[in-house]
């Protein structure tokens, strides 16, 4: 009997383990989108030789993004 409820809970453990890698994956996932619009815009705004408000407004709400889930991901 104590050897099916290991094995039980075992497995239990091994599901949540794979729930939680999976979950990290993805958030890591949307950070690297996150990080990649960053350097496109700071990219953009080179090219372009100025800063606008539209770009200042732009990265603010992107480092703002980028901040929340590596606070998220540490968690």
């Amino acid at each position: 009997m104590a050897l099916v409820s290991a094995d039980s809970r075992i497995a239990e453990l091994l599901t949540e383990l794979h729930q939680l890698i999976k979950q990290t994956q993805e958030e890591r996932s949307r950070s690297e989108h996150n990080l990649v619009n960053i350097q496109k815009t700071h990219e953009r705004m080179q090219t372009e030789n100025k800063i606008s408000p539209y770009y200042r407004t732009k990265l603010r709400g992107l480092y703002t993004t980028a901040k929340a889930d590596a606070e998220a991901e540490c968690k």
